[in-house]
């Protein structure tokens, strides 16, 4: 039996699924999510270019090791430098000894937009060939602290939202110009967090109702609060990129893998990683099952454009991405930070 190349995406658990039960707090969530990882998706990627944005670690290394080991024809890693770049492609080959030609890798950081549009410009020229078929955008920060990125943006913001915002705009004409195959629409999948749900209104209070202000306010700022609101514009740009471009041409969405050991909180104070180090075996995913998601995600049918992809269902997303007023406000802050940049539309 052929392998399949597509998920079909739901709302609901089918049967033989695990269900999680209502009423769970944070941390009942989180130790459920430990009992019942995603499922590892038995996709076919032969035939199809993927890239990797932020594959060098944690969970976006774990995805291109899928991706190689599920067939796909070239893997581009997108990576800080060259010496990430070789080091990683060495370490996914030893795992799936696929063909040295089947992985390449470009160079990109997030945290200034030249960099971004730099990469844009290589990739197309990586692609011309082969066309581009996958993009899982997965690089992402969680600072401790206030920090301001080169072009005056708070770190995460700067990262996770207004330059994969950019990303987002640089890769979907190339996704768009390749077609369906098969017909598999291309994929494009950002990578999200459940905790875009936390957010909530009251934070906002001071900031003109305004997330991106709230979150660039370097007074007052809390490291749970950034986090979790960058997670929730992160959404709106997603969403405006599905409103874009139509399903059956681009499959666009979101995906939270849950919560996961990774090196993603490397610069927290040690205190915080002696207290986390304990708890993890109760409360966190290996960085393998949550690329299980990622993965699954850039393979869900046209029935997850525009949606958000978690513990291999649908899940309804934070009440004030329904407010149309809060997500007009939003995303013309994102935008008009974006629109500067330039760049495909």
């Amino acid at each position: 039996m052929a392998t399949p190349n597509t998920i079909t995406a739901y709302d609901t658990p089918q049967p033989g699924q695990p269900v999680r039960p209502p009423g769970l707090g944070m941390i009942g969530k989180m130790r459920w999510g430990v009992k019942h990882p995603p499922a590892d998706p038995a996709i076919s990627f032969a035939g199809k270019t993927v890239l990797a944005v932020g594959s060098n670690t944690g969970l976006g290394f774990e995805a291109a090791v899928k991706y190689s080991a599920l067939g796909a024809s070239k893997l581009i890693l997108g990576v800080r430098t060259a010496e990430k770049g070789n080091d990683t492609k060495a370490r996914i080959l030893a795992i799936t000894k696929r063909s040295p030609d089947s992985i390449s890798y470009l160079t990109v950081d997030l945290s200034t937009f030249a960099s971004v549009v730099a990469f844009g410009e290589a990739l197309e020229q990586e692609v011309s060939a082969s066309g581009l078929d996958v993009a899982l955008l997965c690089a992402g920060v969680a600072p401790p602290s206030y920090s301001a990125s080169e072009e005056g943006y708070e770190l995460a913001v700067q990262v996770n939202v207004l330059s994969t915002a950019v990303m987002a705009r640089v890769v979907l004409p190339l996704l768009k110009a390749t077609g369906p195959k098969g017909g598999v629409p291309p994929h494009l999948t950002f990578v999200n967090s459940n905790a875009n749900d936390l957010v909530e209104r009251a934070w906002l209070k001071g900031h003109g109702d305004s997330a991106f202000k709230m979150a660039n306010d370097a007074k007052g700022w809390s490291g749970f609060r950034s986090y979790a609101t960058v997670k929730l514009m992160g959404m709106v740009a997603m969403m405006d990129v599905a409103e874009k471009v139509g399903r059956e041409e681009v499959v666009v969405n979101a995906v939270c893998p849950g919560m996961c050991k990774t090196d993603l909180g490397r610069d927290q104070p040690w205190v915080a990683k002696v207290v986390m180090a304990g708890m993890s075996p109760f409360i966190h995913r290996s960085a393998e099952e949550g690329a299980r998601s990622l993965v699954s995600a850039t393979a869900l049918g046209v029935e997850s454009h525009g949606r958000f992809w978690h513990n291999d269902l649908l899940y309804p997303v934070n009440d004030l991405l329904d407010d149309k007023e809060f997500v007009r406000r939003t995303l013309k802050e994102i935008m008009e930070v974006v629109d500067k940049v330039g760049g495909s539309d």
